[in-house]
């Protein structure tokens, strides 16, 4: 330790003159008492700034501090006898260090439950709350610990005026409970079943055994957050239900579940009381319903809610070993997860960034356990029996959370802005290149690490199986095609292999969608923005070949085709799918303006560059693709040997600089609103705001 560390330590320390003076010994022996001291950052004036903002917080705690009322005989043991020898002193201090200096991962979630444990009345909002370790609340635990183990005294605060809910909060507080108004029994049994068909195979946030046994038990007309919970799992199912009950607007489908959703305040509630399992589950539900209304944006709104409420409550921590899990606990952790998830997948499709970084979390991952072998005890801990060799339908959910986060890396990378990127250090002409050669990179290693089970198989005979691959592939294209998209503009050499991989993923897609079209006809929010991915590309290359004077590709036109037919059959359910649709007609509808003049233009990449991209190309194009062979092929040869899979020939003469050019003016991701914007600049075109 630093000399200055230490002798900050020490100063610290005795600026709590309040503190019993074998309580300022102790703190002085053992630095693990104080982990928030020691990860001050090296001398410079961010870390002066730092030690001022500490140094201000334990002036603040002395007032509160102060009304410690501790033993006299306290008082007497201001030294060490000094007869006492140096070994035994050193013996007491390194028992002490053992006994409260926790490993940094594990600190801050213990200090939830000490603050449980502490007698502090009125304390019980607190100490459900999660509190890291920049808290002064750290700080408070730390000193009281001391304190404790110096004095013997156990109740030593007492501070109701300042934990408890002012009575004018409790007045506000209490005329915010609703009184909720629900369908016929007949109506939510039917909701309920559709609800466990279409949207928990996907966001596994719901026990179906004990959400249905409280459902008939009648909890929701006791608890007004579960009966916000079914309310909000009706208005997800009513989208897929033809029962005219679920009708806002008797005319119209886009109403569906509309008013089951609009009884739901989810923001309210937040402000009182630390979140519950319920609120977690209205969060990651009403978001998902909140992105087919005509303000998607709002979806990402309380999705950062749920967000927000779940770090106050340190659901993003892990829990220490020997922690017993309950019913509650494995519930909140896959709803934690799923508002990861949704934060991402919507912050993509409205262009806005994501919450979450992954550095910041590191709870444990869903348990691969269907409902049906949860051992629950009446203490409500639960043990997981899932048999060997059977598949699990969470293993979906646990591959959808790794794939969420190399889209993670790809929002904060690719797409951010320079300030970040420079941050990152992402300057220079090749950055661009070798991170999206790290980014197929880990697309490749998650590939092969998708169960069999959920790999893409069209004749799979499980229908559960099958939903979940299609909705985990149309995110897995769908980000391929994110990640090669920055290098579509004419200044790049891989532009042209970029455009291929993008395009042989979006008619890979397509695939998907033609399959599911005779099983299961489900869409939802992932499904939702992988085909509006896939038909911006086709679009867009419809369009090329368009502005360029020839006929569009064949297969582009087939598969453009198919996006839109996916959209025409729920049109009339999701708004943003309406939208979408239109987008679509218009893009391919609109007369586009010339292309502009390019003197030259580069397709033959250097084969350096191509040396660090081979590897990734052979897995995006798929396994019936030759390999590049970087020492002696020709890039136009490699294009030529594409033709069985119906990408252009280099000679044909719309290879130019329009094909690239078109992209390049673009919006730079997969955003609705950047994309109709863009296609509105393009000239006179469709209505795009009338829903069809």
């Amino acid at each position: 330790m630093s000399v200055r560390k230490s002798a900050l330590i020490r100063v610290t320390i005795d600026r709590i003159p309040f503190l019993p003076p074998g309580a300022q010994k102790d703190m002085g022996l053992t630095f693990g008492t104080l982990p928030w001291l020691l990860d001050i950052s090296p001398v410079n004036e961010a870390g002066n700034s730092y030690i001022l903002s500490l140094e201000q917080r334990v002036n603040q705690l002395e007032g509160i501090l102060k009304e410690v009322d501790l033993p006299k005989e306290t008082a007497e043991r201001e030294a060490l006898p000094d007869g006492m020898p140096v070994s035994s002193t050193s013996q007491q201090a390194s028992q002490l260090n053992e006994n409260t200096e926790p490993e940094d991962d594990y600190s801050h979630p213990d200090l939830l439950e000490s603050l449980k444990r502490l007698s502090i009345r009125h304390f019980e909002n607190i100490g459900q709350r999660y509190y890291g370790r920049a808290s002064s609340l750290s700080l408070v635990t730390d000193v009281i610990s001391i304190t404790r183990k110096s004095t013997g005294n156990k109740n030593i605060i007492e501070f109701r005026e300042y934990f408890d809910l002012q009575p004018w909060e409790q007045a506000t507080a209490n005329a915010e409970i609703p009184r909720y108004v629900y369908p016929d029994n007949d109506l939510i049994q039917s909701l309920i079943s559709i609800y466990f068909e279409t949207i928990n195979p996907i966001f596994p946030i719901l026990h179906r055994s004990t959400f249905e046994k409280n459902v008939d038990e009648g909890l929701h007309l006791r608890d007004s957050s579960f009966g916000a919970a079914l309310l909000s799992v009706l208005a997800v199912a009513s989208r897929y239900s033809d029962d005219s009950r679920v009708l806002a607007d008797p005319c119209s489908k886009l109403s569906s579940g509309w008013r089951f959703f609009e009884q739901v305040n989810i923001l309210k509630k937040v402000v009182y009381a630390p979140p519950c399992l319920y609120d977690l589950q209205v969060a990651v539900l009403g978001g998902i319903y909140a992105m087919g209304t005509s303000v998607p944006e709002i979806g990402w709104i309380l999705i950062g809610t749920g967000l927000r409420s779940a770090i106050d409550i340190g659901l993003h921590r892990r829990r220490p070993g020997g922690y017993k899990f309950t019913v509650d606990d494995e519930l909140k952790k896959r709803s934690f997860w799923a508002l990861v998830v949704l934060d991402r997948l919507i912050g993509l499709y409205v262009g806005y960034p994501a919450m979450m970084r992954d550095e910041e979390l590191d709870l444990q991952m869903p348990i691969e356990c269907d409902d049906e072998y949860w051992e629950i005890a009446p203490d409500g801990q639960v043990h997981f029996n899932q048999p060997s060799g059977k598949s699990s339908k969470i293993s979906y959910f646990s591959a959808s959370i790794k794939l969420s986060e190399i889209m993670s890396v790809a929002m904060k990378t690719s797409f951010s802005l320079k300030k970040a990127r420079d941050t990152l250090g992402r300057t220079g002409k090749s950055w661009e290149q070798k991170l999206v050669a790290d980014l197929d990179s880990s697309l490749n290693a998650w590939v092969d690490s998708v169960p069999n089970h959920i790999r893409w198989n069209p004749r799979c005979n499980n229908e559960t199986f099958m939903y979940q691959s299609a909705t985990l592939y149309s995110v897995y294209y769908m980000l391929q095609i994110l990640i090669h998209r920055p290098l579509l503009r004419t200044d790049c050499p891989l532009s042209m292999p970029s455009l291929v991989i993008c395009t042989n993923a979006a008619r890979s897609y397509t695939r998907i969608l033609e399959a599911r079209a005779t099983g299961i006809r489900t869409i939802n929010p992932q499904i939702i923005v992988g085909t509006f991915t896939s038909g911006a590309v086709f679009a867009m290359n419809i369009w090329s070949r368009k502005r360029a004077g020839h006929a569009p590709n064949a297969k582009d036109v087939a598969g453009f085709q198919v996006c839109l037919a996916t959209f025409e059959d729920t049109a009339d359910t999701w708004i943003i799918v309406g939208r979408s649709l239109n987008l679509f007609r218009a893009m391919v509808s609109v007369e586009s303006p010339r292309p502009r003049r390019h003197e030259t233009y580069i397709v033959t990449p250097a084969p350096s560059t191509w040396s660090s991209y081979d590897a990734v190309s052979r897995t995006a194009l798929g396994q019936n693709v030759q390999s590049f062979d970087k020492q002696t092929s020709h890039w136009d040869d490699y294009l030529a040997s594409l033709m069985g899979t119906g990408f252009p020939s280099p000679s044909e003469p719309h290879l130019g600089p329009s094909y690239i050019d078109i992209w390049t003016d673009a919006p730079p991701a997969f955003g609705f609103s950047e994309w109709n914007a863009y296609v509105a600049s393009m000239g006179p075109r469709a209505n795009l705001d009338k829903i069809v």
